[in-house]
């Protein structure tokens, strides 16, 4: 159920009225995080200034061009667009990011690091005032995490998606001064309508029979449904106490992988059969990365040592900090959540083969 909002998407009735900035920058607007950021903001009354990458902005960004959000087409690796970007606004949140367990580390750390030491160098000489970063939770490794806080524990990376975000919060963190407010949110697994990075593909592997889980699925997760992460970054946004500090981001709850894609399973109206115990997992996940590198092939493999841990150790995190500090509290339940999802990919991808619903980057 939704708890406590109206719709599940807006502020809670009686929360705090803030005045707006003059202009609020959001990154990566074309993705599915930016995208709902950049929506909900306008919504609030915030001017938005919306930058994507792609050559033609999705159809939702398209609509909120029309309704008044400035849409502002750059790519972050041009040496003159962090500039152009922050040109008149107040406050930047950074979505965009190469987002995936596949790909070059060069490319990672240039797409993921080197872009925020040229925006946030773009954003202090423009005289902006905060700077909210888009983090992931991820950075705290794998291992053993039951309600960890955002203090630990922290387990080794194992991929240069990790190891480029972790660089990248820590440079954003260094940059937090008096007159220049740093935050960062580290998301959990977020989903929600649109989400083609994760929820969506393990909906389709689930339509080809595929239970999406490993040795029985009895790990424990962390979701949480994307206008709740969107609250939370709009609290840090406001709050001047979210100065240097970092905020875990997730639904709360206590879910495992089990219970989730069984319910998202039964949404779908269908029974996958097929899963993988830990052994063979864990043994394709370092062959096929191997094999696919030798081959050329670019498409990411099906399992790969970091989606095999991430599934293997149980991955719950405290919210504590960012109820605490923020007032964050989640709105939308996960059985809630998983049917507007459900409901969103079965809508979207009718009449198409699963292969359609293929990742990208939220730039």
């Amino acid at each position: 159920m939704d708890k406590g909002r109206s719709n599940g998407e807006g502020r809670p009735a009686g929360g705090p009225a803030h005045e707006p900035p003059d202009k609020v920058l959001v990154t990566g607007a074309s993705g599915f995080i930016g995208g709902w950021l950049a929506r909900t903001l306008h919504e609030r009354g915030y001017p938005v200034r919306a930058l994507y990458r792609r050559p033609v902005p999705p159809v939702p960004l398209e609509a909120l061009g029309r309704a008044g959000v400035e849409l502002l087409r750059l790519d972050l690796t041009d040496p003159e667009a962090p500039g152009e970007a922050v040109r008149g606004v107040s406050t930047v949140i950074h979505a965009a990011a190469l987002v995936g367990d596949w790909g070059s580390a060069a490319l990672f750390r240039k797409l993921n690091y080197q872009v925020i030491v040229d925006l946030l160098e773009a954003t202090k000489q423009a005289g902006c005032r905060s700077f909210v970063f888009i983090g992931s939770i991820a950075v705290h490794g794998f291992g053993p995490h039951r309600n960890s806080s955002e203090e630990g524990p922290y387990y080794p990376h194992v991929n240069a998606y990790q190891v480029s975000k972790k660089m990248a919060e820590d440079y954003v963190l260094s940059k937090n001064s008096g007159s220049f407010r740093t935050t960062v949110i580290r998301p959990g697994n977020v989903y929600g309508p649109g989400d083609t990075t994760m929820f969506y593909r393990l909906l389709a592997a689930q339509k080809w029979w595929v239970k999406g889980t490993i040795g029985g699925g009895h790990s424990l997760t962390c979701p949480v449904y994307v206008s709740d992460l969107v609250e939370a970054v709009i609290l840090a946004l406001e709050s001047e106490q979210s100065a240097g500090l970092v905020f875990n981001i997730t639904g709360g709850e206590w879910i495992t992988w089990k219970e989730l894609l069984e319910f998202s399973a039964s949404l779908l109206q269908v029974k996958p059969f097929l899963s993988l115990p830990f052994p063979p997992a864990r043994l394709l996940g370092a062959v096929l990365p191997f094999v696919y590198r030798i081959f050329g092939i670019k498409a990411d493999p099906p399992l790969s040592r970091y989606r095999v841990d991430h599934l293997a150790n149980d991955f719950h995190f405290s919210i504590d900090r960012a109820r605490k500090i923020l007032g964050y509290e989640p709105r939308v339940d996960w059985r809630e959540g998983l049917r507007r999802t459900a409901e969103a990919y079965l809508r979207e991808t009718k009449g198409n083969s699963p292969e359609d619903t293929r990742p990208s980057d939220c730039c």
